[in-house]
C-alpha cells in the first residue's frame, strides 16, 4: 500500500511540474496597464493631449485620449470599479503605445486585455463601425469593429517578437469621439511552446502506466 503510495505522489508531483509550466503563461500586467495612474478625483476625465507620457504609455496620433473614472459622473463601466482608458478622448484619432518591455525574439507572446464600447452612454446611440486597433512593434495591424455596446469584452492579441524590446500600440479607429474604444487590464505573457507541453506529457506517461499497473495488482490479490 505504501509502495503505492508513493508511486502516485511521483505522479502527483510529476503532474505539478506539467502545470507549473502551464501556469507561467498567465498573463502579467503590464506598467500601469490598469490606467490607475494619472489618478482622477474630481475631475471624470483627464484628456492627454498626444505627446503626453503617463506611467507604461505616450499618447501618439492625430488625437488625444483620456483617462476616466468608472464611478463619476454616473457607472460608465459596470463591473469596473475604478479607472480605465478612453482612446476616443475629445474627437477621435488618438492612441497610446507602450513603454518598451522585454521580449525574445522569435518567442509567441499573447496581449490580453478587457475592452467596452461605451456608445450608449455618449452619444447615447450605439455605434457599431470601427472601434479600435492593436499593433505590436513588427507586427501585423489587428483592427476591431462592431462590438455590441455595453458589454465587457476579453480580447486577445498575438504575436511573434523580433527583438529584445517589444511595444504594443493602440489607436482609435472610430475617427470621431464615440466612446467605443474604452479598454482596460493589459497584460503580456508568452505561450508555451508545443514541444513543452510535449515533453511534460511524455514525463506523466510512464508513471501513469506504472500506477495503473499496480492499481490492477492490488485490486486482484
Amino acid at each position: 500500500m505504501k509502495k503505492h503510495q508513493k508511486t502516485i505522489l511521483a505522479v502527483s508531483t510529476v503532474g505539478l511540474a506539467v502545470l507549473t509550466m502551464a501556469s507561467s503563461a498567465e498573463a502579467t500586467l503590464l506598467l500601469n496597464g490598469d490606467f490607475e495612474s494619472p489618478i482622477q478625483y474630481n475631475n471624470p476625465a483627464q484628456f492627454l493631449s498626444v505627446g503626453t507620457v503617463i506611467p507604461g504609455w505616450t499618447v501618439v496620433g492625430q488625437g488625444g485620449v483620456n483617462v476616466d473614472q468608472t464611478f463619476s459622473p454616473t457607472p460608465f463601466w459596470p463591473g469596473n470599479l475604478t479607472q480605465f482608458m478612453d482612446l476616443t478622448g475629445n474627437g477621435g484619432n488618438g492612441g497610446i503605445v507602450s513603454t518598451p518591455f522585454a521580449t525574445i525574439a522569435g518567442q509567441t507572446y499573447v496581449v490580453t486585455f478587457e475592452s467596452f464600447n461605451g456608445s450608449e452612454v455618449y452619444p447615447g446611440s450605439d455605434y457599431l463601425g470601427s472601434d479600435f486597433s492593436l499593433q505590436a512593434s513588427g507586427n501585423a495591424l489587428h483592427t476591431w469593429s462592431g462590438l455590441t455596446p455595453g458589454i465587457t469584452r476579453n480580447l486577445t492579441y498575438t504575436f511573434t517578437a523580433d527583438a529584445s524590446l517589444t511595444t504594443i500600440t493602440f489607436m482609435d479607429t472610430s475617427g470621431f469621439d464615440s466612446n467605443a474604444g474604452w479598454i482596460d487590464n493589459v497584460g503580456v505573457s508568452a505561450v508555451p511552446e508545443p514541444t513543452t507541453v510535449v515533453a511534460g506529457a511524455m514525463l506523466l506517461l510512464p508513471f501513469g502506466i506504472s500506477t495503473l499497473r499496480m492499481l490492477r495488482k492490488s485490486r486482484t490479490a
